[in-house]
């Protein structure tokens, strides 16, 4: 009753915004932006080194809004919903269902800051979807500097040796590795690449948003 009274208090004075447009709404995602989206064609398959690289979405308005507002300002909601878009639009033989998810982990430093890992929250809506485990084993060692300003030779330098894995023999397994954009790709090629040596025999990367 109080958290019903103390949110309503909430939507009069500062009511709820869209993280895609900004605009008042009472849904994370409001309906103009779910149509905006929904119409967005899948971006191409991309080659990586141990499996393929889906993204539901390009990186582009309103998606680019919506993943920031969560992935730095709070709206794990908002996330939510493009895990479950993801999910739908990459849903169906475009993608065989995973033995098991695992989310590309963020460094100690950061996840203080956020307070939550944005990929495991869109691994673990992507994993209820398929009905398969999320699996916690693969850490990250040291905390990476921003990859954003950087170029492709420079960022797979920066997550060199970033990665390892802490769970048993993955034995033949076949798993999506899920983040929440796919840029040049070296994060989540550093992040496989530990998983194929742990013994996966595919490594599919699944993401919410690439970059053209």
């Amino acid at each position: 009753m109080l958290a019903a009274l103390a949110r309503l208090f909430l939507d009069a004075v500062a009511p709820r915004r869209c993280a895609g447009c900004d605009t008042v709404s009472d849904q994370s995602i409001c309906a103009n932006c779910n149509v905006t989206m929904s119409a967005m064609p899948i971006p191409a398959v991309r080659r990586m080194r141990h499996g393929s690289g889906f993204a539901a979405f390009e990186f582009v308005e309103p998606v680019r809004a919506a993943l920031h507002r969560g992935k730095y300002g709070g709206e794990r909601q908002a996330l939510s919903e493009l895990a479950a878009m993801t999910s739908r639009r990459l849903g169906g033989p475009r993608l065989f269902t995973p033995d098991a998810v695992v989310a590309v982990p963020l460094g100690h430093r950061r996840r203080r800051q956020r307070g939550y890992n944005q990929s495991e929250l869109i691994a673990e809506a992507v994993a209820d979807a398929r009905d398969v485990p999320v699996l916690g084993d693969l850490v990250r060692l040291r905390d990476t500097p921003p990859q954003s300003a950087r170029d492709e030779a420079t960022r797979r330098d920066n997550v060199a040796g970033a990665f390892a894995w802490t769970g048993s023999d993955l034995a033949g397994a076949y798993l999506w590795l899920v983040d929440d954009v796919l840029t040049t790709g070296a994060t989540v090629e550093a992040a496989a690449a530990v998983l194929a040596r742990a013994g996966a025999s595919l490594v599919d990367v699944v993401v919410v948003a690439a970059v053209s």
